[in-house]
C-alpha cells in the first residue's frame, strides 16, 4: 500500500525490509527541529541541516500537519525570544522559511532550477528586509553599514601592508566594486541555507523511505530563462554607465543578478566537465587534477560558466532536452 499520509508515492511494502527504512516519528522530528534551532546559534550550517532533518521527519509522519506543527514550534521559539534576543528570533524565522521551502520542494519533486531559484530570491529579499529593519532601528541603512565595514577592512589591509600609496590606491579601486556587489552576500547566504536544508531533507527522506536517489551533476540541464536573465543583467550594467539618477542602484542590482545567475551556468559547465570525466574514464588523479583546474579557471576567467552557457545550445552531452534533468531528488 502506498504511504498516502506522507505523500511520497512510494510503496514501502514493496521494498525489502532491510532497505525499507524506519517509520517517521513526530516526537523525534520535533526534537531534531528544536536542536537545530539551538545549534544554529553556534554552527549555522549544521543547525539548518538538523532543522531540515527534523522537519522532514515531522512531515513524513503527519503530512501537511507536520508543516503546521513545525511552524508552531518555530513561532513559539521566535516569539519567546523576540524581546530578549530579536536577532535570534529573526534567525529562527529565516531558518524556518528556508527549511520549509526546501523540504516542500524536495518532497513534492519540484526542486528544479526554477523552483530553487524562486526560493533563493524570496529568502534573499527576506534577509535584506530583516537587515534593513535592524539598520533602520539603528538609524542607518544596510548600504551604509557595508560601506563603513569596507572602510574599516580597507584601513586594516593598508596597515597590514605597511601603508604606502599602492595599498591606498588598491583599496580605493576595490571600493566601487564592493559597493556594487554587496547584496550578493545575501544571495550566498540563502544558497547556503537551501543547500544545508537539502542535505537534511535528503538524509531523512532516505532514512524513512529506504530510497536514496542522489542528484547527478553530470546530468544537470538548466532551462532557458537564465540566459534571458543574463542578457538583462548585462544590459543593466551597460545602462548604469550612463550616470543617470539611480544608476548606482541599477548597477548594484545588475551586478548582483549577474553573479547570482552565474551559479546556474557554473553548474551547467561543471556538468559538462563531469560528463567528460566519465567519458574519458579518468582515474582519481585525473579527476582531481581536472576538478582543481576547472575551479581555478572558473575563479579567474569564468571559464566553466562560459562552457555552461555554450552548452545550452551546443548540448555537448547529447541530453534529451524533452525532459528536465535539472532537478534535485528528494
Amino acid at each position: 500500500m502506498v504511504n498516502e499520509e506522507s505523500g511520497t508515492g512510494i510503496d514501502r511494502t514493496s521494498i525489502p525490509s532491510p532497505m525499507r527504512g524506519r517509520d517517521p516519528r513526530l516526537l523525534s522530528g520535533m526534537v531534531w527541529l528544536a536542536l537545530g534551532f539551538v545549534a544554529g546559534t553556534m554552527v549555522p550550517f549544521f543547525g539548518v541541516v538538523m532543522t531540515a532533518y527534523g522537519m522532514r521527519e515531522m512531515v513524513e509522519a503527519q503530512g501537511n500537519k507536520g508543516f503546521l506543527l513545525a511552524a508552531a514550534v518555530a513561532a513559539i521559539i521566535a516569539v519567546g525570544s523576540a524581546v530578549a534576543a530579536p536577532a535570534y528570533a529573526a534567525m529562527v524565522a529565516m531558518t524556518f522559511a528556508s527549511v520549509a521551502g526546501t523540504v516542500w520542494l524536495m518532497r513534492t519533486h519540484r526542486a528544479n532550477v526554477t523552483g530553487v531559484s524562486v526560493l533563493v530570491v524570496l529568502l534573499t529579499l527576506m534577509n535584506l528586509g530583516v537587515e534593513a529593519g535592524f539598520a533602520m532601528m539603528a538609524g542607518t541603512t544596510v548600504s551604509e553599514v557595508y560601506q563603513s565595514m569596507f572602510g574599516a577592512m580597507s584601513d586594516g589591509v593598508v596597515e597590514a601592508a605597511g601603508g604606502g600609496v599602492q595599498a591606498e590606491l588598491m583599496a580605493r579601486q576595490l571600493e566601487p566594486l564592493f559597493m556594487a556587489i554587496w547584496p550578493f552576500v545575501y544571495v550566498v547566504s540563502s544558497v547556503s541555507d537551501v543547500l544545508a536544508a537539502a542535505i537534511g531533507s535528503f538524509l531523512m527522506g532516505a532514512r524513512t523511505t529506504g530510497v536514496a536517489r542522489m542528484p547527478v551533476i553530470a546530468r544537470f540541464d538548466m532551462p532557458l530563462w537564465p540566459v534571458a536573465v543574463l542578457a538583462l543583467s548585462v544590459l543593466g550594467l551597460g545602462a548604469s554607465a550612463a550616470g543617470f539618477p539611480g544608476s548606482q542602484a541599477v548597477l548594484t542590482v545588475s551586478a548582483t543578478v549577474l553573479l547570482s545567475v552565474r551559479i546556474i551556468f557554473a553548474l551547467q559547465g561543471f556538468g559538462v566537465v563531469l560528463h567528460l570525466m566519465g567519458r574519458w574514464r579518468l582515474g582519481c588523479f585525473g579527476r582531481t587534477a581536472l576538478t582543481v583546474l576547472s575551479i581555478w579557471l572558473e575563479t579567474m576567467f569564468f571559464f566553466v560558466s562560459i562552457v555552461g552557457l555554450i552548452d545550452v545550445w551546443a548540448n555537448f552531452r547529447k541530453l534529451d532536452r524533452g525532459s528536465s534533468h535539472a532537478q534535485a531528488n528528494s
